[in-house]
């Protein structure tokens, strides 16, 4: 890594801890009074960016409950799911206030699929489970093609990656985000020259075979131990440009 980013972007400084008290947002300040919770609290803006909107909303790992607590004060209109593979997590189970419970392992495809059947499309999926890289590919393998159109699907704690009591697999998730970057870029790797996405060019191509992902991933962000990837509305088309 250090080789790759030169000698200046590799100058070795000292990054300080900081016990500021943090800017008062309505989600910090629903964040300061819940119990049973675990986020590092650089994840608070990025929830208040991504969440709001939401109608169905499935987390993976509720653990403790408090994160369910928080999501239902702060998305007051939004049907909540949450799965655990702990038996002890069903006792959050609410259906009375729109909070649901389901108990298995996110990398069981059946009983991921039973989940989306009962309660989705879900339109924002949020993976906070077991964090080894197996646990987060799997899920996102699966639930990301389920996705509603125009959703986000945001995987957390990919810093757990670099720690190797949690690595199951050689590549981590962070590998399979590059993985994801390359596939929306597939029509790349099968156009030859720019004459092949041309408007009004006797070359441009009709069509070209790309991976399923690449026409459903609109655009990828990565965030300080956070990777969020957004669904596109439609189906993408192949690419153009104008020349004049």
């Amino acid at each position: 890594m250090l080789a790759a980013l030169g000698p200046e972007l590799a100058r070795p400084v000292n990054m300080r801890s900081d016990d500021s008290l943090p800017e008062e947002t309505v989600i910090g300040k629903i964040f300061e009074k819940s119990e049973h919770i675990h986020k590092l609290r650089h994840y608070l803006p990025i929830y208040e960016r991504f969440l709001p909107g939401a109608e169905r909303m499935l987390e993976i790992g509720v653990d403790r409950g408090g994160s369910l607590q928080m999501w239902r004060e702060f998305l007051p209109d939004t049907t909540i799911v949450g799965l655990d593979i702990n038996p002890n997590s069903a006792q959050f189970d609410d259906p009375d206030r729109r909070v649901h419970v389901r108990i298995g392992d996110q990398t069981d495809t059946s009983f991921l699929s039973g989940v989306v059947d009962e309660f989705g499309p879900f339109d924002v999926i949020l993976d906070d489970g077991g964090h080894t890289p197996n646990q987060m590919i799997s899920s996102f393998q699966f639930l990301f093609p389920r996705l509603k159109p125009g959703g986000v699907y945001l995987v957390e704690d990919v810093c757990a990656n670099y720690w190797m009591g949690y690595r199951d697999r050689p590549d981590s998730f962070i590998d399979f985000t590059k993985v994801l970057m390359d596939a929306m870029h597939a029509p790349y790797m099968a156009l030859r020259s720019p004459f092949d996405f041309m408007e009004g060019h006797p070359k441009r191509v009709d069509h070209v075979q790309v991976p399923f992902a690449a026409t459903i991933i609109d655009s990828i962000q990565v965030f300080d131990s956070v990777v969020v990837v957004h669904r596109s509305k439609e189906p993408k088309t192949l690419p153009r440009t104008v020349y004049r």
